[in-house]
């Protein structure tokens, strides 16, 4: 990066500006678990704790073989083993923060932010606890080993370390949980949990990103080296998590034959990829995603294996992009077929953490085409939900879709 790209890059708002504003957000939008939630509400035998689609073993063949209480009480475990690590890992937040308040400004809006979030923070804990009680179930203890290293982590998160490892712990949880909330089959005490923790988790991460931002442009080439390579420890940590042999054996599986299937599954590396998809983007974005921590998130399924580019015809700087399709395609409107050519590119958008998809279509369609948007759209062996746009000037049409697309 040039001096006048890095000048370019450092205006915007201060800290301290950024910090106002995310304080004044807290006024305006908290939450206190104890009263916001209703913890006698009953809870619905038939419902889900975790969407279907988000449970480990979703897909597979030892899924398919389990009943729906079966899978119910999976879901239920594993939602356990999740509050449960998010509050060890909430108390070791919370640490960090405190020693990081050591050495600041006690008078600075980052400091009094700081401290607000370490609030919003011990609420989660509470919050958490209170819903692995109203489950009736009990948390997932680490072990003696885990716990002294969990003792330690607090003192290894310091500066940048600091803010990296907030965002790996908050943003994949929080990418998921925005899949959760308003799933239908979810219980509602969970749906409200859900929406508590991403209303809140969306000012720490903001608060994180601008801490990572700011300090990235100033660290030393070797800590910077560390830092970017050190992040890739995490997906172990998420892989172990995500798989963790306890909630299997709790809900009457094998807990070592339930671990290795979950590993193998397609489904299941998925869900993790779009999970870590926006954190990815913005440690690629701040250059903080070193060789060896994305050999580490791939090899945990975090991050899509390396493949050999999208083919595109006609196009040869279309060619290196995994997010450029242009080729043949099947365009299926009110239940009718229609071959077409498209030429489509997408790109994931930070705010919302889904993948945006849009292109051009061309060929001939009916007449009211545009009266009847929604429409399915296969191309390269994929299906996709897609919406016709608009009709151009050159006479073929514009389609646009959200989430997986239609092409690699």
């Amino acid at each position: 990066m040039t001096r006048s790209s890095q000048a370019g890059a450092a205006v915007g708002p201060t800290r301290d500006a950024v910090s106002d504003r995310l304080l004044r957000g807290s006024v305006r939008k908290s939450y206190a678990p104890v009263v916001d939630i209703d913890w006698d509400a009953a809870l619905d035998p038939d419902k889900f704790f975790l969407p279907p689609t988000v449970v480990s073993l979703y897909g597979t063949p030892m899924w398919d073989a389990m009943t729906r209480q079966q899978q119910i009480e999976l879901s239920r475990q594993e939602l356990v083993n999740t509050l449960s690590a998010g509050i060890w890992f909430e108390n070791i937040l919370n640490q960090a923060l405190l020693r990081d308040l050591m050495h600041a400004d006690p008078t600075s809006n980052a400091t009094h932010y700081a401290l607000t979030e370490m609030g919003d923070e011990t609420r989660h804990m509470v919050m958490f606890g209170k819903a692995i009680e109203r489950l009736g179930a009990k948390p997932v203890q680490p072990r003696r080993y885990q716990r002294v290293m969990i003792n330690g982590l607090p003192l290894a998160f310091k500066g940048s370390l600091l803010w990296v490892a907030a965002l790996v712990g908050e943003e994949i949880f929080d990418s998921l949980q925005r899949q959760m909330m308003d799933d239908p089959e979810l219980q509602p005490m969970v749906q409200r949990l859900m929406r508590i923790h991403v209303t809140e988790e969306a000012r720490h991460i903001q608060f994180a990103r601008d801490g990572v931002r700011r300090r990235v442009r100033e660290m030393p080439r070797l800590h910077r080296m560390w830092v970017a390579n050190l992040n890739g420890v995490g997906g172990l940590f998420f892989r172990f998590l995500f798989t963790n042999p306890v909630p299997y054996r709790r809900a009457g599986l094998d807990g070592r034959e339930a671990r290795r299937v979950a590993r193998r599954s397609p489904h299941r590396h998925e869900v993790q990829i779009s999970g870590f998809a926006p954190l990815a983007a913005f440690l690629e974005e701040v250059g903080l995603m070193g060789p060896l921590a994305r050999r580490l998130w791939r090899r945990t399924n975090f991050l899509p294996v390396a493949t050999s580019p999208t083919v595109s015809h006609g196009d040869p700087a279309a060619a290196g992009d995994h997010e450029t399709y242009e080729g043949p395609a099947v365009l299926r409107i009110a239940d009718e077929d229609h071959a077409v050519r498209v030429r489509l590119a997408g790109h994931l958008d930070p705010i919302d953490g889904r993948f945006h998809w849009r292109g051009t279509v061309h060929g001939r369609l009916p007449d009211d085409a545009l009266r009847r948007p929604e429409a399915l759209l296969t191309a390269n062996g994929r299906t996709a939900a897609a919406r016709l746009t608009e009709r151009t000037q050159q006479g073929d049409y514009s389609i646009a879709g959200l989430g997986t697309p239609p092409f690699a």
